[in-house]
């Protein structure tokens, strides 16, 4: 049953050392090293859990979720089912690790694709552009039409570029592609 579930499935180049594998997984998904105070091998098989759950078939999910509960300590328990929660049922996109190689590539190519068209245009969310908006501000004292579409599409060019960001990040996290039905 827990064949699935190791952290030879993840779609990581893994050091064998366990401390540095406690710290690269809990950098990956984003939990706080406080959390992994007198961790061992018990959470880093929760935490592998957690990040192939959505991958998972029903009977395998149940199983990771066992190996999560069965972790002592509450506060990282709570962190970890709440990552399931949200990536599983909520939204795939918050957490980015939890994404299939072909969903990342497929993010990839969309964000590419919208930086390269606002390069295109001309857009950007460059200082420049919004020290202009700033000073139009403080001179006017109320921004204007004009000056709150520019500061939307910063912001919407902005957004893009950190999502686009975070896409190449993970893709170079997993510097092994794995061919596991998992993540394929």
């Amino acid at each position: 049953m827990s064949s699935n579930i190791s952290i030879e499935k993840l779609p990581y180049n893994i050091q064998s050392n366990k401390i540095s594998q406690l710290v690269f997984l809990a950098n990956i998904i984003g939990i706080r090293k406080e959390l992994l105070i007198n961790a061992g091998q018990k959470e880093i098989d929760a935490i592998c859990a957690t990040i192939l759950y959505r991958h998972l078939p029903q009977a395998q999910r149940n199983y990771a979720m066992q190996l999560i509960r069965s972790v002592n300590n509450r506060p990282l328990q709570g962190k970890l089912i709440e990552n399931v929660l949200l990536t599983t049922f909520v939204n795939p996109q918050w957490g980015i690790w939890s994404l299939t190689n072909k969903e990342l590539e497929s993010d990839q190519e969309f964000h590419q694709l919208l930086d390269n068209l606002a390069s295109y245009i001309g857009i950007s969310a460059s200082f420049m552009g919004v020290k202009d908006i700033y000073e139009a501000f403080r001179k006017n004292k109320k921004l204007g039409r004009a000056g709150l579409v520019l500061l939307v599409i910063f912001g919407a060019v902005a957004f893009n570029k950190s999502e686009l960001n975070k896409v190449n990040k993970e893709l170079k996290n997993r510097s092994v592609v794995l061919t596991s039905e998992l993540y394929k």
